[in-house]
C-alpha cells in the first residue's frame, strides 16, 4: 500500500503544475487560446493515465491479496500435516502384531431406582442394577492364520450400592465393588473348537438364564438381582427378620465365573458342548441354538456341575433352561435346577422358574418389550421353605442411543414353620447405557 501511494504522489505533481500554471497564466492575461488547448491536452492526456494506473495498481493489489490467501493455506495444510505426522500412531494403543490384531473397548453404566416394602415399612435405594452390572471390557484377537484365532478378554465391574445388597439396614452396603470377572486367553479354531485359560465364564455359567424376552436388564431367572437383599418382615416376633429374599430363592446357574480352564466344541447342528475344570471340581454343559423355519427362533442349555469348588454344603448340581421366540414377538421361557446337599439329613432344593413375554413394535425409536415370570424354591435355606415370586417387566428399547428404559415390579412371599412372614413388595426404574 506504501507503493502505491508514493505512485499517485508521482502521477498527481504534473496535474497540480499545470493548474498552477493555468491560474498564473489566466492571472496575467498573457496565456493565448492555442496554449489553454494544449495545456487542456496535457490534463486529459494526465487524467487518463491517472485512471489507468490506479486500474493496474488496483489489479496487482487484487494479486498480492490472492497470492496471500494462498500462502496461508499452504502453511494451514504443512502444519496440518506435520501435526498428524507427529500424532500417535494407532499401533500404539494396539498390541503388536499389525493389521492382525484387533481390540475392541465395551462396556455400560446401569443406574436405576430401587423401593422396596416388606409390610411394615417402605424404603427407597439408588442402585446399580445388578441384572446387569456396570462394566467394562477389553476385547484383543489375533488372526494367526485361516483356522486359527488367539484372543483375550479382560472386563472389570465396578458398582456402587448394589441392588441385591442394599436392605432396611444398610441402604450404601460396602460403598463400592469392583471385581474383575474375565481376564482370559482364548485359542479358537474353526475344526476343532475353542480353548479358554483364566478367569471367565465356566462351562454352566448362564445355563439356567437362556432367554429371548429382551428384558433380562431389568427381570430374568436370577430374581435375586433386584432387590435380594431386601429382609423379611417376621408378624410373630414383631421384627424385622435376618431372613434375605437372597437367602431363599436361586436359580442354581452353574459354576459363575471363576479361574479355570474351559473348552467348547464345534458347533455341530446347532449344538456345543463344553466343559470347564477347577482346583477343585468342574462342569459340563450342552448348549443349542437354531432357527426353526421362518418364524421361530428357539435357545436352550443344561448342565452339571460338581460344585465343591464354589460351596462346602453342595455337592452336585443340575440346572437348564429353554426359550422360544415367535416371528410375532411372543415368546417363552422355562428354567429349573436341583442341589444335591452333602448333608443327607437335609432335603435337596429345587428350582422351577416360567417367562412369558411379547416384544413389539410400537414406536419408531425401538422395540418395546414386555413379560411376566414366576418362580417358585422349595427348601434352599431350610427343610419346608416354599418361597414364591411373580414379577412384571416392561423394557423400551433406544439401540440409535446404545440405551434401554426399563421398569420392572416384583412380589416375594415365604412360607416358613413357625414363622409368618410379610410379603415383600419390591420395584425398580432406571437406564443402561452401552458403548
Amino acid at each position: 500500500m506504501t507503493a502505491f501511494r508514493w505512485m499517485r504522489f508521482w502521477v498527481v505533481i504534473p496535474f497540480v503544475v499545470g493548474c498552477v500554471v493555468l491560474g498564473l497564466a489566466g492571472t496575467a492575461g498573457a496565456v493565448d487560446e492555442q496554449m489553454l488547448e494544449r495545456m487542456e491536452q496535457i490534463i486529459k492526456q494526465q487524467q487518463a493515465q491517472i485512471e489507468a494506473q490506479a486500474q493496474a495498481l488496483e489489479k496487482l493489489q487484487q494479486q498480492v491479496d490472492a497470492l496471500s490467501e494462498n500462502a496461508v493455506k499452504e502453511a494451514t495444510a504443512a502444519a496440518k500435516a506435520e501435526i498428524q505426522n507427529t500424532a500417535v500412531s494407532p499401533d500404539i494403543i494396539r498390541a503388536k502384531g499389525g493389521d492382525k490384531v484387533k481390540v475392541q473397548i465395551y462396556g455400560h453404566v446401569n443406574r436405576a431406582f430401587l423401593a422396596a416394602d416388606d409390610g411394615d415399612s417402605s424404603d427407597y435405594y439408588f442402585v446399580d442394577n445388578d441384572n446387569s452390572s456396570s462394566r467394562v471390557g477389553l476385547l484383543g484377537e489375533a488372526k494367526v492364520n485361516d483356522d486359527i484365532t488367539v484372543g483375550t478378554r479382560m472386563e472389570f465391574e465396578y458398582q456402587s450400592n448394589a441392588s441385591n445388597l442394599v436392605n432396611q439396614d444398610d441402604k450404601n452396603p460396602d460403598g463400592s465393588s469392583f471385581d474383575d470377572r474375565w481376564i482370559d486367553a482364548q485359542i479358537t479354531s474353526k475344526r476343532f473348537g475353542k480353548l479358554y485359560l483364566g478367569k471367565g465364564s465356566t462351562a454352566s455359567d448362564g445355563t439356567s438364564e437362556v432367554d429371548l424376552s429382551g428384558t433380562s436388564v431389568v427381570g430374568y431367572s436370577g430374581i435375586v438381582d433386584m432387590a435380594g437383599g431386601i429382609l423379611f418382615y417376621d408378624d410373630n416376633a414383631n421384627a424385622r427378620s435376618t431372613t434375605a429374599i437372597g437367602d431363599v430363592f436361586s436359580n442354581f446357574d452353574g459354576l459363575s465365573r471363576r479361574n479355570r480352564i474351559r473348552y467348547d466344541s464345534p458347533e455341530f447342528w446347532g449344538f456345543t458342548l463344553s466343559g470347564s475344570l477347577l482346583s477343585d471340581g468342574g462342569d459340563v454343559a450342552l448348549k443349542y441354538a437354531a432357527k426353526w423355519g421362518e418364524d421361530w427362533k428357539f435357545a436352550a442349555a443344561a448342565a452339571y456341575a460338581n460344585a465343591q469348588a464354589i460351596s462346602d454344603t453342595i455337592d452336585d448340581q443340575y440346572n437348564g433352561s429353554a426359550s422360544v421366540l415367535h416371528s410375532s414377538g411372543l415368546n417363552f421361557t422355562v428354567a429349573a435346577g436341583l442341589r444335591e446337599l452333602e448333608d443327607a439329613s437335609r432335603d435337596d432344593p429345587t428350582f422351577y422358574y416360567a417367562k412369558a413375554g411379547y416384544r413389539a413394535n410400537l414406536f419408531e425409536i425401538g422395540e418395546t418389550r414386555f413379560s411376566v415370570d414366576y418362580q417358585y424354591v422349595e427348601d434352599l435355606a431350610q427343610d419346608g421353605d416354599e418361597a414364591k415370586t411373580v414379577g412384571f417387566q416392561v423394557v423400551q428399547d433406544f439401540p440409535e442411543w446404545g440405551s434401554e428404559y426399563y421398569l420392572g415390579y416384583r412380589w416375594h412371599e415365604l412360607d416358613r414353620d413357625l414363622e409368618d412372614f410379610d410379603d415383600i413388595n419390591a420395584l425398580m426404574t432406571g437406564v443402561r447405557v452401552k458403548f
